[in-house]
């Protein structure tokens, strides 16, 4: 059972790296695809793939911990170990309670990649928990221990102590604009079995965990079939990472209610499909989706995302959002934590 509680994995660089920056780098993270969960951490993932391309080792030590606290304990004592086994350029930690846990590593130029609800709390029906409050102060202040933290939204960023954000870089996950591409909807719904006269809403996310508000997606979706007897809404839930692009393809548009997120992939995989959207307005949101053609940002009522999911459903695809979201192409984003990792190593 200990043997499971942490894995390491090693990507080996796919050509020389570039000069100067970071050659050896260790992740750290408790968000990685595995055989129980195989999407869980997939953006993390692509991620340390990226920079694999870019010419960087990257070693991930995987801390299980949805196995349990007992994780988090082996981990302060495995970190150390596999910190000194290697000699890393830098040691780059993903999400709060990783982080609290890899501060008895030694030295090394230090990033920490807060991910969402670890700075900014993860809200339930009635707000948050006096868990998530405690564990959102303390994970908000971990920044003074690194070099350089990173947060997927200015949001986020906003969030942090105010000495703390100038040494904070603000950067979304990216997302693998080969996987996620627009394909023929008739093809995509032949795939996935779905009738091809349908209207579906599609809603990507657990239904069981609050903050993706599946109640709401599903009042306006009651709604818009009252108003159109054919649509329906279809949630998608642990599905596998390649079925996923499918689904976006397959739907007319991406039903997202959230009440709270970071940088969602969600919604920046559906722009890349040019799958039509209607979300709510948090994290980095109305920003991703500010003058995009056939994207909807709508307070998070029934009503209000009714009739928007009406116009969703009439409309084609979202050629723009493809064309937005380009800059956020896995390799570019790699670039850019390059660039975070030279500053950090100087």
């Amino acid at each position: 059972m200990w043997r499971d509680l942490i894995r390491l994995e090693r990507l080996a660089p796919e050509r020389d790296a570039p000069g100067g920056g970071a050659s050896a780098v260790l992740f750290i993270t408790n968000m990685w695809p595995d055989e129980v969960r195989p999407y869980y951490g997939s953006f993390i993932a692509s991620q340390a793939r990226s920079l694999a391309r870019a010419g960087v080792a990257v070693d991930v030590l995987y801390v299980r911990g949805y196995l349990g606290t007992q994780a988090y304990a082996k981990a302060l004592a495995t970190v150390p170990l596999t910190a000194r086994r290697k000699r890393y350029d830098l040691v780059h930690v993903h999400y709060g309670h990783t982080a609290a846990v890899s501060l008895a590593g030694p030295r090394r130029p230090l990033i920490i990649s807060f991910c969402g609800e670890d700075v900014l709390g993860a809200p339930r029906g009635d707000g948050l928990s006096a868990k998530s409050r405690a564990e959102m102060r303390v994970f908000r202040h971990l920044g003074r221990f690194a070099d350089a933290t990173i947060t997927k939204s200015a949001e986020m960023e906003a969030a942090l102590p105010p000495a703390l954000r100038a040494r904070n870089h603000v950067l979304p996950n990216g997302v693998d604009l080969q996987r996620f591409a627009p394909r023929p909807r008739a093809e995509a719904r032949a795939a996935l079995g779905w009738a091809p006269d349908e209207k579906i809403m599609l809603f990507l996310g657990n239904p069981d965990d609050p903050r993706k508000n599946v109640a709401l997606a599903r009042e306006a979706a009651d709604l818009v079939v009252a108003r159109m007897p054919g649509a329906r809404l279809h949630v998608a839930w642990a599905v596998e990472p390649d079925a996923v692009p499918v689904h976006l393809n397959a739907a007319d548009c991406l039903l997202f209610a959230s009440r709270s997120e970071g940088s969602p992939n969600a919604i920046k995989e559906a722009m890349a499909c040019e799958t039509p959207i209607v979300a709510t307005p948090v994290g980095d949101v109305p920003e991703r989706l500010e003058g995009v053609a056939n994207t909807w940002v709508r307070l998070p009522t029934p009503e209000a995302f009714a009739d928007a999911l009406v116009e969703a459903l009439h409309a084609d695809r979202a050629p723009a959002a493809r064309a937005a979201v380009a800059p956020l192409g896995l390799d570019r984003v790699a670039d850019r934590l390059l660039s975070i990792y030279e500053e950090a190593a100087a």
